[in-house]
């Protein structure tokens, strides 16, 4: 079963439209939080959207499989990455390109360069801004982000990110393991959000703030 199909209320349609940065909290094997992260992105007709991917551990393609078999492989208008940490994912996800999937791949070579990971991020809204089309971003992952910068830059980091998405009305979700986490990390992290989506093995548990 897709995540557009759920027998759930849809995720996407349990924010307001003024929810623009949503925090997923969900274990990152669980296909819960791929479902999740689908129908977040999926607000809209995929053929209305442009969805844009930061990745860290995971490549382009792992991202464009999940998009692909939660959506039945429906295309979205723009198609982006920003590739952390491994230039040959770049390599291998082009060859979807080759095959007619428009793709757009932008890499910073180290996850601790926040500086070019906001650059590459905000040369894509910018590129997007005024098409006509929804933009939808997926980052994939706070937690992985975590490992190489400390709390405090991170948060100062997500601060403007968050705030452009607001100003861009772009729709965003950002991927974090509560499994991982001290209470007061994931408390300090929710201050920066609209709203927080956490599994609680039953379904989606849904807080606006």
């Amino acid at each position: 079963m897709s995540a557009l199909d759920t027998e759930h209320h849809r995720l996407a349609d349990r924010f307001g439209e003024d929810a623009h940065n949503v925090l997923l909290c969900a274990p990152p094997m669980d296909t819960h939080a791929e479902d999740g992260c689908v129908d977040l992105l999926t607000a809209e007709p995929p053929a209305d959207e442009d969805v844009l991917f930061v990745t860290f551990v995971q490549s382009p393609d792992q991202r464009l499989d999940s998009w692909r078999g939660g959506t039945d492989g429906e295309r979205p208008a723009k198609l982006g990455f920003v590739n952390v940490d491994d230039s040959t994912r770049s390599v291998a996800a082009a060859s979807h390109a080759s095959a007619g999937e428009a793709l757009s791949i932008r890499s910073v070579s180290s996850p601790a360069d926040l500086t070019d990971l906001g650059i590459e991020l905000n040369a894509f809204l910018e590129e997007w801004a005024g098409d006509g089309n929804q933009t939808v971003l997926c980052f994939h992952s706070v937690t992985t982000l975590l490992q190489y910068v400390d709390l405090p830059r991170a948060f100062r980091f997500f601060h403007v990110i968050t705030g452009r998405v607001r100003e861009s009305g772009v729709r965003a979700h950002y991927h974090v393991d509560p499994s991982v986490h001290d209470e007061g990390t994931i408390n300090t992290l929710l201050s920066l959000f609209d709203g927080v989506a956490e599994w609680d093995g039953d379904d989606w548990q849904v807080r606006a703030r």
